[in-house]
């Protein structure tokens, strides 16, 4: 029998490490294409955004799928703080 909660726990993080992985390969092309820096690109807000949610929704993957309370715990309080700078990000404030 397929347990779907874990299929969907697992899809979480993998959507966060694409995500994330997909925002550095576009401010890497933008950069190149406007010939500016990686770096100035990564600081722009859309891209902040992106690598927070990303790291939000990699955590709380992660988090669902870990079996030791500590390990839970940690993973939330991680998501938690990236979820704190999407909505820092958001409101417009660093």
């Amino acid at each position: 029998m397929i347990d779907w909660a874990m299929v969907g726990a697992n899809g979480l993080w993998i959507v966060g490490l694409v995500l994330g992985l997909a925002t550095l390969s576009y401010a890497s092309w933008d950069a190149w294409d406007t010939h500016e820096t990686f770096r100035r690109r990564l600081g722009l807000p859309l891209p902040q955004r992106a690598l927070a949610l990303a790291g939000f929704l990699f955590c709380l993957g992660l988090g669902a799928t870990s079996r030791l309370t500590w390990q839970v715990a940690v993973w939330l309080v991680l998501a938690g703080l990236f979820l704190w700078q999407v909505w820092m990000e958001m409101r417009g404030k660093r």
